[in-house]
Formats: structure tokens, C-alpha cells, sequence
């Protein structure tokens, strides 16, 4: 980079601007030659200089026009008139247009250096000034705020993204615009007042008026200062409206996550005892099994026997709601429509002995004809409409209930709505009624485990909402409750699917089939447990025996065989269900077992699906379970 001071002489007498040149180059300033004004602002335009010497005399244009130039174009060049005797006032006319000095011809040299010298210290401290103000500019629109400059109240200076929060232009500056135009409101805090103390400095949440009238929520950053004696008044306003709509969704978002996890930690301690009492079940749902077994339907003690087992087969029930709720997805989902699910049920018996109890409620079917497909359980789809459903017709002063589906596109209420997510394809569930709707404290609780509304000795254990929506979590939707106006109205939403619904409907119907002294060992920790379905077994015609543990049944097996094991997946100390099946299968990869637990981890169960078992029975067990799984187990694997 050449350091040299850059000087452009503008003369149109050759002799003198060549001598000049001379002199100037022998003093190591670099000269660049022009005649007269056009080729001067050419050179200007195009080339850099840090002085120009310009003969106010020019042929075509006179040298305060350059001057004039130079200075409107805004150059970071500094002018000094060159003029004779009679041309003093024409050169002072150039000096009130931006020259910096003159000097008179002929030249005397110490004055023109001395002068060269003091023009060129100008010409930097004006480059650092105007580089000063570069940046100034540069910070002031790359900030984030809008930026504005107040004198006492009147905005004299602002940058555009004020302009762009609040609607106006420069020429609504230019016309006059004060505080009051943008916060009325909030002026006599803000504007330091004359004859009061100031306030050099603070931050006060406000209301914006935009030009349109429309209102903003923003927050001001003040500060008054001093400048050449003078006080500024400069103010970082920013828009809140963005960052108060983030606020109340992530506020939102994390009510509905610690309410997700409130629900789950319920249903965690609802789920640990689930085991224990699947345990005790067992007797109470086997044996009226076996009893029945062995008696006619005219038998004075049948009926109460079947009192017996339906008693216990709604206990148990009621044990599969609390393992629903800790388990999570454990039931195979197949692609199926919504509509042909609600019809089913609709028309199923289940839901037709309970409608009977409410002979004044009609219920009312808007079906979307083009709804998309879902992927579901059947199983858990019936416990939805089981419950919503049975929800609406023990609503006090319901008369009418509307079940109706819908295709939307949404956000997932979970997730943020950011750039980085898009609205996804759903199918909404809608169950409203017009009853007496649910008051809002209730609404806060309603999904929660063991949570009612209902009277004392009212149906329900309060499980039913609860298990919609860990059913709902585990289809990857939710379910949302309103006020219906009058009534309450629960809307499901489910992923859409575009995927043909399987047609395949498994068959209900379980037929009890008996053995042909096949050999079956049983293996839990609970020894009644052992004895009751022992005994049951060989009522059926297997052969059975039982163990207490893994390694026990590991060692039966090294003296004995079994055509298939029926295997408790949670015992006591020592290896649980998976980890004994993994260790018989080393020593025999054909051995057959069939899973069976009160409450067992999905991972675990996962795990022991890898080892090629593919029945699981949840207890309590009932002898026809026990015997089609054999019979699939044996003959149909």
C-alpha cells in the first residue's frame, strides 16, 4: 500500500501545474494532473485522493463547483482553493461550500506546506469521523431494537427498524414525530422532565401505538447523556409480541409436560402393585374355571359360582386398566378406519346394555365418509369409545350425545411451534354431550388415575379417563376436554395413515380344548399360584409340574423334559423370566415356553419376543386362555 499523500492539482495554466507537480513529487507527495473541471471529477469519481488544489479559474466551470461536488458526493477529499488577488472573495464563496483553506498565486512555499500539512491532518480526523459515523449506522441497523434520538420529547433520529416496528417513514420524521405518537402512555415516566431530577438511565415495559392505531406490547431501554454540552436522549425500543407468544406456549407446553408426567408417575405407583394382585386374582378367576368344569347349569351352587368369576374377571379388569396405563404399547396396531371401529362398537352388546340405562339419551353419528385410515388397536380403540362414551351417558342432564370424525391438519400440542415443525395429517374423535358440562377445576385433574367427579356409589373406579389417555400417548396423539356450551366435548386425535385398513378380524370366541398328556412345567415364584393352575392343567389332561424359580427350573430340565413351559417373566431373587429362557434355549434352541405375567417391563418383554416366543398371557389367567395358548403353542406355532 502506497503511503504517500495523494494530491490531485487542478490548474488549466500547463507550466504551472507541471512546476507545482515538480516540487510537491520532490517532497514525496504523489500528483495527479487535470486541466480543467470535467477531467478533475472524472478522476475524483474514479480514483482516491487525500487533497485536491483547485484554480478557482477553470475553462469550463469555475473551481468552486468542484469544490461543490466534492463535497456533496460526500469525498473524503479535502479541497484548497488556488486564486489570485482578484478572486479572494470567490475563494472564500468555495470555503462556505466545504473548501478547507486557499492560497494566493503566486505560491509561497512554506505557507503551502504548512497548509498541505494541516489539510492533510483534516482530511484524516474527517475520514475517522466519517468512518466513526459507518459504523455508527452499521450498529444502529444491525441492532435488534428500534433505535431511536429524542429531544425533549420530539424524535429527531432513528433507524429502520423503527420505522419498521411502528409504521412510519423519514418523512413522517421529517414532518415531526414525538414520543407521544408511539407510547402516550408511558411518556411522563420515561421523558426526563426539565425541573425535576433526571433519570439518566432504566427499562420500562409499555404498550407501542403503531401508525395504524394497533397496539404492541415492547419494552424501552433508555439513557440520556451528554454530548458537546448538550444532552441526548437515546432510547432501544423492542417488540415484545413475539417473545410473549413464545413465553405463553412454552408456559403451555410445560403445563402439558409436567401434567404428562404427573400422569405417569401415577400410573408407575398404580402399576407396581399390579403384579401382587394378578397373583391373587389367579385363584379367585381359576377355580370358579374348574368348578364350572365339573357342573351342570341346573346345579344349586352355578350361578353364585358365576358370580364368583365375573366378580373376579372385572377385578382383573380393573388390574389390566392399571397395567394399560404403567406398560404402554403392548398391543399390535393394524392400519383400520375410525368409522367402521365406531360402528362396530355402536353396534356391539357391550355398548347396547349400557345405552339401555339411559332409555332418554340419544346418541348421534356424523361420519366423515372420506376420513383417513389410523393405526391402531382394535383393543384399546374399543376402551376409548368404551369410555368417552360412557362418560357422556352418566353426565348429569344429558339428552343428546354426537360422536363424530373429521380429518385436520395440527401441531402436535407437545411440540413447538417453530419453523423446525410443520403441521401434521389427524383424525379427530369428537365426543360431546349437553349435559352440565365440567367445571374448570375439574378439567385441570380429569385425566388423572383414581380422579372422579362422579357421586359415592356411582359406577366407575376412575381409571376410565386415565386409560384414554395413556391409550392416546401410546397412538403418538392426545386427547384434548372443552366446555361445550352446554356440555362437554373430548376430541381425540389420531395420526392419519394412507395405508389400506386390514380387513383380517380376529376371532373372539376361545373354546376350552384338552390335553393328551402333553408335559408342561410351570415356573413361578407364587407356589398357591403354581398349585391352582397345576391342578387346572391336569383337570384338562396334561401333565404338569411346577418350580419356584429359574435356576430350580433349569435344573428340572437337565433330568427332565418338557413339551412346553409356561414361564412367569417377574420373580423373586435370581433370574427372572427372560434370563432363564435365554439359558434353557442354549442347552435345548426347540424348546417351547409361553410367557405369563401380572406386570412386566415392555423392554423385557421385547427382549423375550428376540428369543422366538410369540404368546404372552397376562394374569389373572382363565382356563380358556390357557388352553387355546397351549394348543397354538403345541400344534400351531
Amino acid at each position: 500500500m502506497n503511503s504517500k499523500p495523494a494530491i490531485l492539482l487542478v490548474d488549466d495554466e500547463k507550466r504551472f501545474i507541471d512546476s507545482l507537480a515538480s516540487i510537491l513529487e520532490f517532497h514525496d507527495y504523489l500528483c495527479t494532473k487535470a486541466y480543467n473541471g470535467n477531467d478533475a471529477i472524472k478522476l475524483l469519481e474514479q480514483h482516491s485522493f487525500d487533497l485536491a488544489l483547485l484554480d478557482v479559474e477553470l475553462p469550463d466551470m469555475s473551481g468552486c463547483q468542484v469544490a461543490e461536488f466534492i463535497n456533496k458526493a460526500a469525498i473524503p477529499t479535502t479541497s484548497i482553493m488556488l486564486t489570485g488577488i482578484k478572486t479572494v472573495e470567490t475563494a472564500v464563496h468555495a470555503m462556505k461550500m466545504g473548501a478547507y483553506d486557499f492560497l494566493n498565486k503566486p505560491l509561497e512555499q512554506k505557507r503551502l506546506f504548512n497548509t498541505l500539512e494541516k489539510a492533510l491532518e483534516h482530511n484524516k480526523l474527517k475520514k475517522e469521523l466519517a468512518t466513526s459515523e459507518k459504523k455508527y449506522q452499521l450498529l444502529s441497523e444491525a441492532a435488534w431494537e428500534g433505535i431511536i434520538i429524542h429531544e425533549a420529547g420530539k424524535i429527531v433520529e432513528a433507524n429502520n427498524l423503527f420505522f419498521e416496528m411502528f409504521g412510519y417513514d423519514r418523512e413522517d420524521l421529517v414532518r415531526g414525530l414525538y414520543l407521544e405518537d408511539i407510547i402516550p402512555s408511558a411518556c411522563s415516566r420515561l421523558i426526563p422532565q426539565s425541573n425535576s431530577r433526571h433519570i439518566t438511565k432504566g427499562v420500562s415495559n409499555c404498550t407501542g401505538i403503531k401508525k395504524n392505531s394497533a397496539r404492541i406490547p415492547i419494552e424501552v431501554k433508555f439513557r440520556t447523556t451528554t454530548v458537546n454540552n448538550k444532552e441526548v436522549h437515546a432510547w432501544a425500543i423492542r417488540d415484545l409480541t413475539e417473545q410473549l407468544r413464545a413465553e405463553a406456549e412454552n408456559l403451555e407446553l410445560h403445563k402439558k409436560l409436567a401434567e404428562a408426567n404427573k400422569l405417569k408417575a401415577l400410573g408407575l405407583m398404580a402399576g407396581s402393585i399390579a403384579h401382587d394382585l394378578n397373583n391373587i386374582l389367579t385363584g379367585i378367576v381359576s377355580y370358579p374355571d374348574m368348578l364350572l368344569m365339573h357342573l351342570d347349569k341346573s346345579s344349586k351352587y352355578y350361578k353364585e359360582i358365576s358370580k364368583i368369576q365375573s366378580a373376579g374377571k372385572r377385578a382383573a379388569a380393573v388390574v389390566a386398566d392399571l397395567v394399560t396405563i404403567t406398560r404402554g404399547e403392548k398391543t399390535q396396531k393394524k392400519v383400520q378406519n375410525l368409522n367402521d371401529l365406531i360402528i362396530d362398537y355402536t353396534n356391539s352388546l357391550e355398548h347396547s346394555e349400557k345405552q339401555a340405562e339411559y332409555p332418554s339419551i340419544t346418541i348421534e353419528t356424523k361420519l366423515n365418509g372420506n376420513i383417513n385410515n389410523i393405526c391402531c388397536s382394535a383393543v384399546q380403540m374399543h376402551k376409548v369409545l368404551l369410555n368417552l362414551i360412557g362418560n357422556a351417558l352418566e353426565a348429569p342432564q344429558t339428552r343428546t350425545i354426537t360422536i363424530e370424525t373429521n380429518n385436520c391438519l395440527c401441531y402436535h400440542p407437545l411440540h413447538s411451534k417453530d419453523n423446525s415443525s410443520e403441521r401434521q395429517e389427524y383424525v379427530k374423535l369428537t365426543i360431546a354431550d349437553n349435559g352440565i358440562g365440567i367445571k374448570n377445576h375439574d378439567k385441570d385433574h380429569i385425566f388423572e388415575p383414581f380422579y372422579s367427579t362422579k357421586s359415592m356409589g356411582k359406577t366407575g373406579t376412575g381409571l376410565g379417563l386415565s386409560i384414554v389417555w395413556d391409550i392416546m400417548q401410546n397412538h403418538d396423539g392426545w386427547i384434548e376436554v372443552k366446555n361445550n356450551q352446554p356440555g362437554a366435548r373430548f376430541e381425540a386425535y389420531f395420526p392419519a395413515s394412507h395405508d389400506r385398513p386390514d380387513k383380517n378380524k380376529e376371532s373372539r370366541g376361545q373354546v376350552i380344548k384338552r390335553g393328551q398328556g402333553e408335559k408342561i412345567l410351570i415356573i413361578d415364584d407364587q407356589i398357591e399360584h403354581n398349585e391352582d393352575l397345576e391342578a387346572a392343567l391336569q383337570n384338562l389332561g396334561y401333565r404338569s409340574s411346577s418350580v419356584t424359580s429359574g435356576e430350580a427350573a433349569i435344573e428340572f430340565l437337565g433330568n427332565n423334559s418338557a413339551d412346553l413351559l409356561i414361564l412367569d417373566m417377574i420373580m423373586g431373587e435370581g433370574l427372572n423370566g427372560r434370563e432363564t429362557l435365554e439359558i434353557i434355549l442354549k442347552k435345548n434352541p426347540h424348546q417351547k415356553a409361553i410367557i405369563v405375567s401380572g406386570f412386566a417391563k415392555h423392554e423385557e418383554l421385547e427382549k423375550t419376543k428376540e428369543l422366538g416366543v410369540s404368546f404372552f398371557l397376562e394374569k389373572p389367567l382363565t382356563l380358556a386362555q390357557v388352553s387355546s395358548a397351549i394348543q397354538k403353542s403345541l400344534y400351531n406355532p
